[in-house]
């Protein structure tokens, strides 16, 4: 199939256009289905996240803080700044004995408005604990603790707990992660680059695996999905529409991966331009058009299906749609 082809129509007239790869995999049928070319890569970013917060999970960090699911949830997001994540972070934080100081992630105002608005009236300026992986950084951070490592440099490339998620990823994929290109996430910790098929196929894992830390991460999400993220985003939305029988992850630069632990399968998807807004409308149709949707979860997701365009006077102006090019 032809990569997915999304336009803003505005008036009747395309005004812009975004191509959208993806992979699936479904070990069960042994089928990889891909729109577009599966060999497209991509860095990792948040959608890697899952994967990162395992060692401490394995290491009942969390657990021996006295810390439940939502901060395990919390610990895989890019959450929205609203109070209640704001104020699990410092929690993990204040449990590990660690003030927001340590956190390397920038300040960033919250993506939730709301949350951003009570900022503004207060006259304060966003801090390090807003930013949207300050609940993953605060978690990383108690494992570092608990280990007795240095909480300096943790974000470090050659840092123990940077080596130590090497090492589960490299059992993830099945290869040395050492040679694949790296860079560094906007949050300042290390992140590959590696095909979409890679991609679907740890997610694929992921949602197979009978581990028992594995098992506690994707309830942690699937149950708690507006810790994973906020109400508006389409992770969280997903969760919810599918009763938590899918789990999902965005990242940065238009990349979403899924798996569900249900059907045992995983995907990947990037908008090739690294635009967001792409993402639902291209996300539903390719999960409805494999039938991994059931018709009652897509009706759910409608509004993400096709997105409406405002303007600043709040009226319609556009809307966000999946074209059919013939693929």
């Amino acid at each position: 199939m032809n990569a997915i082809r999304v336009d803003l129509d505005r008036g009747g007239t395309t005004e812009s256009r975004h191509l959208v790869a993806g992979v699936v995999h479904e070990p069960a049928s042994g089928r990889t289905r891909s729109f577009g070319n599966r060999e497209v890569t991509a860095f990792w970013r948040s959608s890697m996240k899952p994967f990162q917060a395992l060692p401490m999970t394995r290491a009942g960090t969390l657990e021996r803080l006295g810390l439940g699911p939502e901060a395990l949830a919390l610990a895989c997001a890019s959450h929205h700044g609203m109070r209640r994540h704001v104020a699990l972070a410092r929690s993990i934080l204040d449990q590990a004995g660690l003030g927001e100081d340590a956190l390397v992630c920038g300040p960033h105002r919250p993506f939730d408005p709301g949350a951003a608005e009570r900022l503004d009236l207060a006259g304060r300026l966003p801090g390090r604990i807003h930013n949207n992986c300050s609940g993953q950084h605060a978690a990383l951070l108690a494992l570092t603790v608990a280990r007795g490592w240095s909480v300096a440099g943790y974000h470090e490339p050659d840092h123990p707990l940077q080596r130590d998620i090497r090492r589960e990823l490299d059992a993830w994929l099945g290869i040395d992660c050492g040679p694949l290109p790296w860079g560094i996430d906007g949050c300042g910790l290390p992140t590959p680059a590696l095909p979409l098929r890679e991609m679907a196929r740890a997610y694929a894992r992921f949602a197979n695996s009978e581990e028992a830390p594995v098992r506690a991460v994707a309830a942690a999400m699937t149950t708690h999905p507006m810790f994973v993220s906020g109400p508006t985003a389409l992770s969280a939305n997903i969760m919810r529409a599918t009763s938590g029988r899918v789990l999902a992850k965005e990242g940065a630069e238009g990349l979403f991966c899924l798996g569900s632990p249900a059907a045992g399968w995983g995907a990947a998807f990037k908008v090739l331009d690294g635009a967001t807004r792409p993402l639902g409308p291209a996300v539903v149709h390719a999960l409805s058009t494999l039938d991994l949707l059931a018709p009652e979860e897509a009706g759910r997701l409608r509004a993400f299906a096709r997105p409406s365009v405002s303007n600043t006077r709040g009226e319609r102006v556009g809307v966000l749609m999946v074209v059919d090019d013939g693929g």
